[in-house]
């Protein structure tokens, strides 16, 4: 029982009393000097710190932050190219790159031509002679043989950039004598046509005082007559078929046969450089191709251009030499034209008539690209159109100069 004081002591409990209270007595803590261990000092050996070799390794260069550019979202997605679509985009640039190469090459070509005709003047006034004649050796020299001679090697070095095979653009298949006959005198049929539809323009021209490009052939000597055969009969035959039925239909004639004919005959006659003989030379191209292509050889072509320069170089040697007068010539061109007409005509029908003739239609190679899509590409070749624009100034010029 623990002592309660609030509570009255009563009797019979027994009496505990009040604990005493004794002051609390610590016991006393003995104080012992402490002992330090005893501290040996022994000298540092110093050893050289070795650093370990440090890799360089090639920094790292943060990608630079551009702000990207706010664009508006786009309405649709463009549409991926089908197959089809893909091979006819290869098709028309390669058509575009070829034609291209061609107006290029033929832009060289007349640039050539020009340089070597004012050298040509002058040498001529150096030598005293101001105004050349086409009968002179320096005129059939340059307007002629040399020309010839740079067109063909300009057609050859296209070539071999190209890496054009010869056999592809120079075709010479067999071709039956009788067979061939046929053709020449068809193809010499149309040349003459055209040799009047030049008359009728160069008549045309003179009633507004415009007189044709080109001057009148005067055989001097025996050496101008075989030099004016060679340079305007023979050099042509060869040069203007090899480059405008060889290179320029050939490169092209894979692409289509029409397209080929189309721009061999446009170049053929915008090269001639006069309006006079655009008509005839345009027509006479398109005759020459058609040909050639129906055939795939070039023979056909060669003889048909010799025999009618050759018929026109004739008829300025015999009027020169006054064998015959002009009228007379032109009496003898007439019948010549009216015999190679009938016998034109006569072959003609045989040959339409022929089973499974060849003549009637003409391969537009691939058909991915529609013909009409293939003449728009060609005729919009920068190159192409800057040597149309460059030869007709030149057309122009010469009508009112007198100097092609």
């Amino acid at each position: 029982m623990q002592y309660n004081p609030q509570q009255p002591y009563q009797s019979g409990q027994p009496y505990y009393g009040q604990p005493q209270q004794y002051p609390a007595q610590q016991a006393p803590v003995q104080q012992y000097p402490m002992q330090q261990a005893p501290v040996h000092q022994y000298p540092v050996q110093q050893y050289p710190v070795q650093q370990a070799p440090v890799q360089q390794y090639p920094m790292q260069q943060a990608p630079v932050q551009v702000p990207v550019r706010q664009y508006a979202p786009p309405r649709c997605a463009p549409p991926q190219m089908t197959p089809e679509q893909q091979r006819a985009y290869r098709y028309e640039r390669s058509l575009r790159k070829t034609v291209n190469g061609l107006g290029a090459m033929m832009l060289i070509f007349f640039g050539l031509e020009l340089i070597l005709g004012v050298i040509t003047t002058l040498i001529a006034s150096a030598t005293g002679n101001s105004e050349l004649s086409e009968s002179s050796p320096l005129f059939l020299l340059e307007n002629g043989m040399l020309s010839m001679v740079i067109f063909f090697v300009a057609g050859l070095i296209y070539c071999f950039i190209k890496r054009v095979s010869f056999a592809e653009i120079f075709p010479f298949d067999k071709i039956g004598a009788g067979y061939l006959a046929k053709l020449c005198v068809i193809g010499l049929s149309f040349s003459l046509a055209s040799n009047y539809v030049v008359d009728l323009i160069n008549n045309t021209f003179g009633l507004f005082g415009i007189e044709n490009t080109g001057g009148n052939f005067d055989a001097g000597s025996q050496p101008n007559v075989l030099l004016y055969i060679l340079t305007v009969a023979v050099l042509p035959a060869f040069v203007e078929e090899f480059a405008f039925r060889g290179i320029v239909m050939g490169v092209l004639r894979p692409y289509s046969a029409g397209l080929a004919i189309l721009v061999s005959s446009a170049t053929f006659a915008l090269m001639h450089g006069n309006f006079v003989q655009l008509p005839f030379t345009f027509c006479c191209g398109m005759v020459f191709a058609y040909i050639d292509i129906k055939t795939n050889s070039l023979l056909p072509s060669i003889i048909i251009h010799f025999l009618n320069n050759g018929l026109s170089v004739t008829s300025d040697i015999l009027i020169s030499y006054g064998v015959l007068t002009e009228g007379q010539a032109n009496l003898c061109y007439g019948v010549i034209f009216a015999v190679t007409g009938i016998l034109s005509f006569i072959f003609l029908k045989g040959i339409i008539k022929e089973k499974n003739s060849k003549y009637s239609d003409l391969q537009n190679g691939n058909d991915v690209v529609p013909f009409k899509r293939k003449v728009t590409l060609a005729a919009t070749s920068p190159t192409l159109i800057a040597f149309t624009v460059v030869m007709v100034l030149y057309c122009v010029l010469s009508l009112f100069t007198g100097t092609a």
